[in-house]
Formats: structure tokens, C-alpha cells, sequence
């Protein structure tokens, strides 16, 4: 396990990297807005959500990610607002990113087209921990334990929803910005540069009848280095009960659950079985969500009264 980490963490800690560098999520059709801001001020309703996910248990130091995301439709800005904090750990690293971002709505053939454009500022830390260091700790190009760097960088993505189906296209890490870390040489800089992603997702809800609706749905996403497609196929029912498996391709093969607790307040949760080579070391990677939406209704002025809190 320690040999894992160390392997890990030398690959991190070369002058450059390229790599598929975004976090990942099982149920990205419950996720949308973290992967496309075109979804941003879609619906009527303002939506808090808030993702956990323990990727790989049983490997030490395994990616952990934590996710905030706020959708606050708003009628005078023609679309709306939104918020997205991650916290996201592997091995020795941890990115912590707030983004801020604004959609703008349209009617379009039918349908709804969303853009969106989100600015991300992202933080990269080494944390410290107890690890075995390679033979090579004294090479002064390594990463120092406790360095930092912070970064800037855009995403854009474009959404349409139509009746009973959509679709996205978005990108993230725009302007490929570095982050620079401070290497143990004092004199050198490890340089860690973003690549940019591209996703592209789609779904389609199908009634069944009786109360029952299949919803498929698909994603692939890309640096053009590493490309991962995920298959999704769920069933809902009553518009409370929902289940299904997901698919990705020579990765993990996952099934997934959720309930309507409230009219408001969702909740779900997936449980991934890898399927890949890490199989023989990781027990699978679990995976939960939870969804609140609700409505501001600002009530009509009432014609012929006045009112002053002073006398209430």
C-alpha cells in the first residue's frame, strides 16, 4: 500500500503534468450542474445539493471528494446564479475549488438552451502525513510538504431541455492555468499544469405507464489524453422511488438508489464494484447525494392597504 502512494506521489511531483485532473461522479444526472453551467437557472425552483464520494475503499490515501452546489434561477438576470465548492483529496494533494458562475436562458425550438460560464479558484496544497519516502526524497525537484498554489480558471457549457429529454456540452479548465509548488530544492518549482476536459451528456425520460418512467443517460468526458463513457440506465417510480446501475466502461459497474424523502428534500446513493485491475485491492467506491429544492413566493401587493411593521 505504501509502495501505491509513493508511486502516486512521484508521478504528481514531476516539473509537468498532463492528466484527467476533474473528479468524477457516478450519478451525474443528478449532478448536472457540477459538470455543465449551461444548467445554470434552469427550472424554477432554487436547488441546494451536496455530494460525498469515497472512491477505491480499502486503498490508503484513496480520492475523497465533497461537493456543494447552489442553482438560483432568477427571472431579471434572464437565467440565473450558481455556486460550486468541491473538496476533492488523493494521496498527499488536496484541491479545494469555489466557483462562481451565471447561465442565461432562452426558449429555443420547444425547448430551453442554457449558456452558462462559471470561474473557478482553485487551490492545490501537499498536505503532510506519515509515508515512506523514496530513496530519491533528497532530489530537490520533488514537492516540499505544506506548499500551496492558487490558480484561476473558466468553464463553459451550453444545455437544452427539451420535454422529456436533454443535452450538454461543456468544458472545464478553460485557460489551462499552472499551478506552482514549491519544491524541496528551494530553488526549483514543480509546475502542475490543468488540461483542459470536455463532456458531453444526454438523457431521455420514457413513460412507461402506471407511474413508471425509464430514464437512460449517458456522458463521456475527455482530455484527449484519457476518455471515460459512462452508461446509465434508472427506473423511477410514482416520481418517488427511483433505482438503476450505471455502467463505465473498464472501470466499475454501479447501482444506484434514491427516495423522495419530502417534495423538497431527495436523496440517493450508489455503490460502484470495480471492475477494472484495482478490483484486487479496492472493495468498491461508495457514493451519496442529497437534493433540496424549494420556491421564494413573494406575495401580491395587496391593492387599497398599507402596512408598517411598527404597529404588527
Amino acid at each position: 500500500m505504501k509502495k501505491t502512494c509513493i508511486a502516486l506521489f512521484a508521478m504528481f511531483c514531476t516539473s509537468s503534468l498532463w492528466a484527467q485532473q476533474d473528479v468524477q461522479f457516478t450519478q451525474f444526472a443528478n449532478n448536472k450542474i457540477f459538470y455543465n453551467p449551461g444548467v445554470t437557472g434552469a427550472g424554477d425552483a432554487i436547488c441546494l445539493g451536496m455530494a460525498a464520494r469515497q472512491q477505491w475503499v480499502g486503498f490508503d490515501n484513496a480520492p475523497s471528494t465533497q461537493n456543494f452546489t447552489a442553482n438560483i434561477p432568477w427571472k431579471i438576470l434572464h437565467g440565473g446564479l450558481a455556486v460550486n465548492v468541491t473538496n476533492d483529496m488523493i494521496g498527499y494533494f488536496q484541491d479545494m475549488t469555489v466557483g462562481l458562475g451565471y447561465g442565461y436562458q432562452m426558449d429555443l425550438a420547444g425547448g430551453t438552451l442554457g449558456l452558462g460560464l462559471r470561474v473557478d479558484f482553485r487551490n492545490k496544497a501537499v498536505t503532510t502525513g506519515n509515508w515512506a519516502p523514496p530513496q530519491t526524497m533528497n532530489d530537490p525537484s520533488l514537492v516540499a510538504f505544506g506548499s500551496s498554489s492558487m490558480a484561476t480558471d473558466l468553464n463553459f457549457g451550453a444545455y437544452y431541455r427539451h420535454t422529456n429529454w436533454y443535452a450538454g456540452l461543456s468544458s472545464t479548465r478553460l485557460l489551462e492555468t499552472k499551478d506552482i509548488l514549491n519544491a524541496t530544492g528551494g530553488s526549483f518549482n514543480a509546475e502542475i499544469r490543468g488540461q483542459r476536459h470536455y463532456y458531453l451528456m444526454g438523457g431521455y425520460d420514457l413513460d412507461l405507464g402506471n407511474g413508471f418512467v425509464l430514464q437512460p443517460a449517458a456522458m463521456i468526458k475527455t482530455d484527449f489524453v484519457t476518455t471515460q463513457f459512462d452508461l446509465n440506465a434508472a427506473a423511477m417510480y410514482n416520481n418517488q422511488i427511483w433505482g438503476g446501475v450505471t455502467y463505465r466502461v473498464q472501470d466499475a459497474l454501479a447501482i444506484m438508489a434514491g427516495y423522495q424523502i419530502t417534495k423538497d428534500l431527495r436523496a440517493s446513493y450508489s455503490y460502484d464494484l470495480t471492475t477494472s485491475t484495482l478490483r484486487n485491492s479496492s472493495s468498491g467506491s461508495h457514493e451519496i447525494m442529497m437534493t433540496y429544492c424549494f420556491t421564494i413566493e413573494i406575495p401580491p401587493k395587496e391593492k387599497g392597504s398599507y402596512r408598517n411593521p411598527i404597529f404588527l
